[in-house]
């Protein structure tokens, strides 16, 4: 017994002493590996930080140069200030007024030193400076004299190009100031001669700090594609050039990318990053001191390293006292316990999700203090009292959406809950809830901590607004799909925003027209329901022609008008406008199938598109369009010009003679020297309608024109428009159009009042 104890003593001690060389050495190896491939990384990671900054600096200089050009043509457009630009002698008011107005232009932006005008009729300056420059100078006492030396070679500079310059100001002690001076000027003779220039100094200090933050290791500098130093870098003077320095020879060769490289920078070894030339032709350089990048990983390395050895050293002491005594049942106890607590928190989560699922679609009846009970029991930290919002989000190309992701839908959709849930997690609680489909739900808590939110609706509106914009990126950006936005108006409490999610999921539908990607808000979409909506008819005449007679395009533009209009009325109006143009459809169908022995199938009611389905007006429209393309290649193939030329001089007809009471089928059938009947069915079969009937809509068109248009009485207008009989008149009228004559002048003028 005492040997098969020793045995495997040192059977223990062999394999004990094996896994501690074997985890030495795993550790060393592995932290050597990583701190090479750390290296890397961080040369890498602080490049694409430094390229970013530098990148933001050249957004700042060109937003500089943006306000500093638009400042000047400001003062060159200012009614007040051009009295010092075009009169050589401005009077003492004029000057006082002009000072004022340039004093308020240079204090508008907190970057300007100081804006000068100048008047080459007096030769004089006007200054408005923050120092005790203030005022008039003349161009021969002025104290920035480097101004002068810009002026007589204007040519040489362009206008809104920031010219970085140092020079000295003030009478008795003169201070040196670095700035970028931006010069617009005005010439006469063809460019000959200055006439006024305004000149606005930029401070230097304003954009240094910017590239030299204290938070950020390394010198950031300017240079222009001579090599020219722009700003501020150590102790080398502004426009020193360093195009011969070591450093520089890699920049000034690469003339069209950012990069980055290592090299010695003052006798240390660098970090360079740069950028391309922008638009003014300058470059961004950073010079970070390889030993600052690299200061953490050592430090890391280091740590890393003692901690592993540490934590090895009492871990086997540790295992070897306690492990062969204790492992087996606590791990056993913690694998149960594991357990338990995963199956406890999936089982909320389920019961959550379909509680709410359920509260959403009306299946259960919610109270405040229902869902209080609830979503504390349920672990949620929504408070029901505060303020919520609801989100509806619609996956964009649902299909497309399900073929690329197929089994793993479900799981797909859970992450996108959680980014949207953790993007907003900085302004509100949330609880996501997967309504099934392409539709997910967002309940939005704000948080009553949080002081952040903006007071103002309109501000929090376009907060929300933004938050949802960045969900729609980040989705994008991790799950590579489009979702579309609805956004809920804000309600008191959880209570009344669950109450809106059916008026929230009707807003939704507008997707149709606003196509993926889109924001909606429901408010407005609401605001539609008390519209009210009346098919357009006439349209709807006009289409049956078209189809009938194959003018294909003129009958897709005119069924495209028919659905455009119920974009700006509740979903139900599309849903019945498609619907019914389907029914118009399918008897056209019918009708050429009879009257013109077309070999076409009858319409079935799977004709009519699931719009719910449809994510873009161009699904329906492509949908509708190759029925038409259809009917318009059959009715081709079976018109003749004869038919269509016949039909054409009836309407002529019927449009140059509808004022005479004696206008009828008989008198054009006796015109066009055929049998009224022979007249009469041709002209059936052709276009649907009946001749008498399209002599009436004729007549009473014209009428409703002369209701709008003129002031003649309802009898005058009957016996204008060939109705011998007011009593018929008054009946085909309120027939084709649903009310009175005098009723519809009275509706058509107070539609044009409004």
């Amino acid at each position: 017994m005492r040997k098969r104890s020793e045995d495997s003593q040192k059977v223990f001690t062999r394999i004990l002493i094996g896994i501690i060389i074997s985890t030495a050495a795993t550790l060393l190896v592995a932290s050597a590996i990583l701190y090479v491939n750390y290296n890397r990384i961080a040369l890498r990671q602080v490049y694409r930080t430094d390229v970013n900054s530098l990148t933001q600096t050249s957004r700042e200089v060109a937003k500089m140069t943006e306000s500093a050009k638009s400042l000047s043509y400001q003062i060159y457009q200012d009614y007040t200030i051009s009295s010092l630009m075009l009169y050589s002698k401005p009077s003492i008011y004029q000057i006082t007024s002009a000072m004022e107005q340039l004093d308020n232009y240079r204090m508008s932006l907190p970057f300007i030193e100081s804006i000068y005008v100048y008047n080459s009729k007096s030769s004089e300056f006007f200054i408005s400076s923050d120092g005790v420059r203030n005022g008039q100078q003349s161009i021969s006492e002025i104290d920035d004299q480097g101004i002068k030396h810009i002026l007589d070679r204007f040519h040489d500079y362009k206008p809104f190009v920031p010219i970085p310059r140092t020079y000295k100001v003030g009478s008795t002690e003169a201070s040196e100031v670095n700035s970028y001076t931006y010069l617009c000027y005005d010439t006469i003779n063809d460019n000959a001669k200055l006439n006024y220039a305004v000149i606005v100094n930029i401070k230097d200090d304003w954009l240094s700090p910017n590239m030299n933050a204290a938070d950020q290791p390394g010198k950031t500098f300017i240079v222009n594609e001579q090599g020219d130093l722009l700003s501020d870098f150590g102790d080398r003077p502004l426009l020193n050039n360093l195009a011969n320095e070591t450093f520089m020879r890699p920049i000034m060769q690469d003339t069209e990318h950012s990069a980055y490289f290592t090299e010695q920078v003052d006798g240390e070894n660098s970090l360079i990053t740069y950028t391309a030339p922008d638009s003014l032709g300058w470059r961004y350089v950073r010079i970070t001191p390889y030993d600052v990048i690299t200061a953490d990983i050592r430090g890391m390395r280091t740590h890393t390293l003692l901690f592993c050895l540490g934590l090895l050293a009492a871990g086997l002491i540790l295992s070897y006292l306690v492990s062969r005594k204790l492992y087996h049942p606590i791990n056993n106890v913690l694998v149960r316990m594991r357990v338990m607590e995963a199956e406890r928190r999936g089982s909320l989560h389920l019961l959550r999700q379909d509680f709410l699922r359920g509260a959403l679609q009306g299946r259960e009846t919610v109270t405040c203090n229902m869902l209080e009970e609830r979503m504390r029991f349920y672990g949620s930290p929504i408070d029901v009292h505060q303020p919520s919002r609801m989100v509806l989000l619609r996956i964009d190309h649902y299909t497309e959406f399900c073929e690329t992701y197929r089994d793993d839908t479900k799981l797909v959709k859970y992450a996108m809950m959680n980014i949207c849930t953790e993007t907003a997690d900085i302004y509100y609680y949330v609880e996501a809830v997967d309504m099934g489909g392409d539709l997910i739900t967002l309940l939005f808590n704000e948080k009553s901590e949080n002081d952040s939110l903006s007071e103002n609706e309109a501000s929090a509106s376009h907060q929300i607004e933004e938050l949802l914009r960045m969900m729609q990126a980040a989705v994008m950006t991790h799950l590579k799909c489009s979702i579309s936005c609805t956004l809920g108006p804000e309600e008191n409490s959880l209570e009344e925003c669950i109450e809106g999610y059916a008026r929230s999921a009707e807003a939704s539908l507008h997707r149709l027209f606003m196509g993926p990607g889109c924001l909606i808000h429901t408010a407005s979409i609401m605001a539609y329901q008390s519209k009210e909506y009346t098919f357009p008819a006439g349209k709807e005449r006009q289409l049956v022609e078209c189809l009938m007679t194959g003018k294909t395009e003129e009958a897709k533009l005119i069924y495209a008008d028919i659905v455009s209009e119920t974009a700006a009325y509740p979903f139900t109006v599309f849903q019945l406008a498609l619907s019914h143009l389907t029914m118009t459809l399918n008897h056209v169908r019918n009708t050429l199938k009879k009257n013109n022995q077309l070999t076409l199938d009858s319409v079935s009611g799977s004709l009519m598109l699931p719009v719910k389905n449809a994510e873009d007006l161009s699904e329906v429209h492509e949908h509708f369009y190759r029925m038409f393309d259809e009917l318009g290649s059959k009715v081709e193939e079976k018109r003749t010009l004869k038919h269509e030329e016949l039909i054409r001089r009836i309407n002529d007809i019927v449009e140059r003679d509808y004022a005479d009471p004696n206008l009828c089928l008989t008198s054009i059938a006796e015109e066009l020297s055929m049998s009224p009947i022979y007249v009469s069915r041709l002209y059936k079969q052709l276009t649907l309608k009946g001749l008498t009937d399209v002599i009436n809509e004729t007549r009473i068109a014209k009428a409703q024109h002369m209701l709008v248009q003129t002031e003649n009485s309802v009898a005058d207008i009957a016996e204008r428009t060939g109705f011998t009989n007011s009593s018929y008149f008054y009946r085909m009228f309120k027939k084709l159009n649903g009310v009175t004559p005098n009723d519809y002048r009275r509706k058509e003028l107070h539609s044009e009042h409004l």
